[in-house]
């Protein structure tokens, strides 16, 4: 179970500007909002490419609106924040639906699971639930309606034009982290940076941080900068501190 009484579901999104073969480099930026589904408060956090001639603020916030939220705060200042959400339960288990993968992002996902889970003076953990067939059940562009199914699953989905990635979290009742990564932007693999693609391991290490209950913060020396910084694959020393701080080994 979840150490929170009510539901708090974060949906992160990479939004591109452009079209699937754009550059990776252009302006991304963050912001957090809440929204409702069901009834229950629920927590939103995208991540976008802001368009040509548009403000960052105005991306995000049109990010959180086609989410159906509103923006309710900035990055903290220092190290990541944190969500509220902390895992009792550990390890969480993480299955992974390979269908529609373009770049064989399995492994590179078990990579993400084993860097947080490895952070010395921290107990939290994130198993691999190997590979499943289902659809990130509380992801909206799953077929049928969002359900709480009890599954921690990460899959691949027609999201909505220039989507890279979402995620959903809840607490409360059934306690669940589901994730999709758009099957309509451009993907690279290994930890390199590649042209006109987004390196999936970095993105997935960024949106695990957020499994565990981080926010984002506002240093370029944390995976949990709210931007896309080119390819990146383990923490630093700002994230290993919060995630010790949120999940100590005592």
């Amino acid at each position: 179970m979840i150490r929170r009484s009510f539901v708090l579901t974060f949906a992160t999104l990479f939004a591109a500007a452009l079209p699937a073969a754009a550059a990776a480099s252009e302006r991304t930026t963050s912001a957090t909002g809440v929204a409702n589904v069901r009834g229950a408060s629920v927590y939103v956090e995208v991540f976008v490419q802001v368009p040509h001639g548009q403000s960052a603020r105005h991306a995000a916030n049109e990010a959180l609106a086609d989410q159906g939220a509103r923006p309710v705060q900035a990055p903290p200042s220092g190290g990541p924040g944190f969500t509220g959400l902390v895992w009792d339960v550990l390890p969480l288990p993480q299955s992974y639906n390979p269908s529609g993968d373009p770049v064989g992002a399995g492994s590179a996902l078990g990579a993400t699971q084993a860097a947080w889970s490895a952070v010395p003076g921290s107990r939290f953990e994130i198993s691999p639930g190997g590979t499943t067939s289902r659809c990130p059940s509380i992801v909206q562009e799953c077929p049928g309606p969002q359900v709480l199914d009890g599954f921690n699953d990460v899959g691949w989905a027609r999201l909505p034009q220039n989507t890279l990635g979402v995620t959903w979290s809840t607490t409360g009742g059934v306690d669940e982290a589901d994730m999709a990564l758009s099957t309509r932007v451009p993907w690279s693999s290994g930890c390199t940076n590649v042209a006109g693609a987004f390196d999936v391991q970095t993105v997935l290490l960024h949106e695990n941080g957020h499994v565990a209950g981080l926010d984002h913060a506002p240093s370029t020396a944390s995976v949990m900068f709210p931007s896309y910084q080119g390819a990146r694959c383990s923490l630093g020393s700002l994230d290993q501190q919060a995630i010790r701080t949120l999940y100590p080994n005592t």
